[in-house]
This record gives structure tokens, C-alpha cells and sequence, in this order.
């Protein structure tokens, strides 16, 4: 982490399905300031004029709906399509990644916290003072992503573009165990921002005794 003024910002990053916008979540409700890449990709898609027109250059008039992107009509267009998929994303996660630094930077909290799914598959991990991986079993992510009405082909092709949990975990400052136990990750939730918080002062300003 690095010894600066204003919030300390964590990214949090995980395979598909292993709770990580959960785990954020916990993180707020524990006083960080948070933001989720859904949350980002939703307005984006709605809103942002300029994304609305890239997306619909490269996938055509049919997924224009009355209020900027059909998710829908996207979501048939993409998934199965290793080749589609890559080009959303290259298209979607430069803009979530520069929409989580605005609000980062506007953050008046001691601590921001994000949910970014393809942080170390791209550059720019290095340049939060946090890293977290929420790891969870594959059988029960495909479980808990099968419930959500993902089939397999759209859940493999999702895999596929991604490092698998085991890479992402030794990459990553802290790993936190997703066992289906709420409970025991809030207490995770809870002890990560106890920790990170009790290393400043009410400025924001990091420790005398880290300092020395």
C-alpha cells in the first residue's frame, strides 16, 4: 500500500460466480466506499453515448434498445463467442476501469473499495495499494452461477477468457475463502477493513510507528 493521502483503494477481483461483488458488499457495509463493475457496466451501456455507438458499430442496430444497449439482445450475441466476448470486453473494461478511477479519485472515505473481474488480466493492478481474490470451489461457483440461469456454454466461454482462481489467488495481496459460510466472510469483510483502517489516523495519513 502506498503511504499517500486520500482513500486506500482495494480492487477485488475473483473467478465467475465466487461472490466477490458479495464481498464488496461486506466491505461497505463495513465503511468503505464501493462500486461495482455491474453496477458501472449497467450505466454504461444505458448512458454513455459513446459506449452505446462502439457497441452497436461492432454488434450491429439489433442491439439498440429504447434505452442505449438491449442487455439481452447483447447477451445472445456474445456469449458462445469466445471471439464476441473478447470484443466486449475490450470495449467495456478500459471505460469501467477509468470510471472506477474518477470515483476513486472524488472519494472523500478512508477506504474505496472496487470489484473488478479482469483485474490481472490486464495492466494496472499494480497501481492499487490492495489487491483480493475471493476463491471459491468450481463445482459450487457453476452451482451458484447455474441458479442464476447462466448454461455451461456461457459459463466455459466465460472461463475460458479468464486466469483460473488458483492463478488469480497467488497474484492477489489477500485471499478470501468463499466456503458459502456468510457469515464467515463477513467476518472476513470485517477483519480486512479493521486492519486497513486502524493503520491511519483520522487524516487519512498513514501511522507514526509505519513511518519510522
Amino acid at each position: 500500500m502506498k503511504p499517500e493521502r486520500g482513500p486506500v483503494i482495494i480492487a477485488v477481483t475473483g473467478p465467475l460466480a465466487s461472490g466477490k461483488s458479495t464481498f464488496v458488499e461486506m466491505l461497505g457495509d463495513f465503511g468503505a466506499e464501493t462500486v461495482s463493475a455491474d453496477e458501472i457496466v449497467h450505466h454504461l451501456l444505458a448512458e454513455d453515448e459513446e459506449t452505446v455507438e462502439s457497441v452497436v458499430q461492432r454488434f450491429g442496430g439489433a442491439v439498440r434498445g429504447e434505452g442505449g444497449i438491449d442487455r439481452k439482445a447483447l447477451g445472445s450475441e456474445v456469449f458462445g463467442d469466445p471471439e464476441a466476448l473478447q470484443d466486449l470486453e475490450e470495449i467495456l473494461h478500459p471505460r469501467v476501469r477509468e470510471e472506477v478511477d474518477k470515483r476513486a479519485a472524488a472519494s472523500g472515505a478512508n477506504l474505496f473499495a472496487a470489484e473488478i473481474p479482469l483485474l490481472f488480466e490486464g495492466e494496472g493492478a499494480d497501481k492499487y495499494d490492495m489487491t483480493v481474490t475471493v476463491t471459491a470451489p468450481k463445482e459450487r461457483r457453476w452451482t451458484w452461477a447455474e441458479e442464476r440461469g447462466m448454461e455451461d456454454e456461457q459459463l466455459q466461454a466465460i472461463e475460458d477468457r479468464q486466469l483460473s482462481g488458483e492463478e488469480k489467488a497467488l497474484r492477489a495481496d489477500v485471499v478470501v475463502e468463499n466456503d458459502g459460510d456468510l457469515d464467515n466472510m463477513r467476518e472476513q469483510a470485517r477483519a480486512l477493513v479493521n486492519w486497513v483502517l486502524g493503520e491511519r489516523d483520522p487524516n487519512g495519513e498513514r501511522g507514526a510507528e509505519e513511518e519510522a
